[in-house]
């Protein structure tokens, strides 16, 4: 009988630690830590609370990976996304942030996070003399070179990669809207 009630408790005891292991990691993880956080805040302005996207990532439709998506809000209400993107540049990967208002479906900040491109040639894609021109551009551009992107002179590729990422986001965004259109 004391063996049974033992078994019992130490069953429950078990079964609490690991509830509560669960819970906390899955709390660990949903964390976005400060530096992470004050990147986001610096491409999409005014957001107020920001947390990750909890659905499963698409597959990439081209070279443009998104790695993360997270939801930004403003006065409790969702207001857009921003996509961590990770597109190969000339010589290397280059990982792009690019934030999305939900108001209008455009482009409302864009940020190089990391490139190891030629200096002075295609790593001129973190100037903002180049990133402007992704600003207020739709979900329904096509972010191709010579059409509606100037791409940097000598540096196609990494401006390139640029766009691929711009236009691995607006896909995204535009088969989700169409899932909910159909919902």
């Amino acid at each position: 009988m004391n063996y049974k009630r033992i078994l019992l408790i130490l069953t429950l005891f078990i079964s609490v630690f690991l509830s509560v292991g669960k819970l906390w990691a899955e709390s660990a993880s949903n964390q976005i830590d400060e530096n992470t956080m004050n990147q986001l805040k610096r491409v999409f302005i005014g957001a107020e609370f920001i947390e990750r996207y909890n659905k499963v990532l698409p597959e990439s439709k081209g070279n443009a990976v998104i790695q993360e998506i997270y939801q930004v809000f403003i006065q409790g209400k969702e207001n857009g996304y921003i996509f961590k993107i990770l597109s190969p540049g000339y010589r290397g990967d280059i990982v792009v942030l690019v934030a999305f208002s939900s108001l209008n479906n455009q482009i409302i900040g864009i940020q190089i996070l990391e490139q190891n491109e030629t200096p002075s040639l295609g790593d001129l894609i973190t100037q903002p003399s180049f990133l402007v021109q992704f600003l207020k551009k739709s979900i329904n551009d096509k972010f191709e070179l010579g059409d509606d992107i100037e791409a940097i002179s000598g540096a196609t590729v990494s401006s390139t990669a640029v766009a691929k990422a711009c236009q691995e986001a607006a896909g995204f965004l535009l088969t989700s809207q169409a899932e909910t259109d159909n919902n």
